[in-house]
């Protein structure tokens, strides 16, 4: 399969869904802990990248996230959000599905690789993440220890994002593969 995909309208429309699916899934938050909150963005992103690929996840993370902040009034965030949340899709889709949403054989990925290389993606995307907020935290705030202290809520949010990813990845793909 050397020919290159273009997007086409379908994919266009699954993008933008799923995008306004990711704003969404952002604004649900679930309090953990003494005052300490997690929202389910990164976990909807995640299981996107389980279940569609690199090109869907990374769009959708990438707009979905942006609109986010633009919405909320985090607009100082937004192009960091673009480029963090659209590259962390990207990552999870690449190693977890591939680049497009195509139906993989059965056997190719199924069961305990799949499961695998799901858990290596979200790690991967949780540190790219992590390190990418860092900088931006440090940026928006102009403070190192401020964005050193925003760490643990940024591992509690990809670490509720892995969890519900490989729960609900697999049993998503398929479903969507009947």
């Amino acid at each position: 399969m050397n020919r290159k995909r273009k997007l086409d309208v379908r994919d266009i429309v699954f993008i933008g869904v799923l995008s306004s699916m990711c704003t969404i899934a952002t604004t649900i938050k679930i309090p953990f802990g003494v005052g300490a909150m997690v929202h389910l963005g990164s976990a909807f992103l995640y299981t996107m990248g389980i279940i569609f690929g690199g090109v869907y996840a990374g769009l959708a993370g990438a707009i979905g996230s942006g609109f986010y902040d633009l919405l909320m009034g985090f607009s100082p965030y937004t192009l960091w959000s673009f480029v963090i949340k659209g590259i962390a899709g990207l990552i999870v889709g690449v190693v977890a599905k591939g680049l497009w949403p195509e139906v993989t054989p059965s056997s190719q990925l199924a069961g305990r690789k799949l499961l695998v290389r799901a858990f290596f993606a979200c790690i991967l995307a949780a540190l790219w993440t992590l390190c990418g907020y860092i900088l931006a935290w440090w940026y928006v705030t102009g403070s190192f220890a401020a964005a050193l202290g925003n760490i643990p809520s940024s591992l509690m949010t990809s670490g509720a994002g892995l969890i519900v990813a490989l729960i609900l990845g697999p049993k998503l793909r398929k479903l969507l593969r009947r």
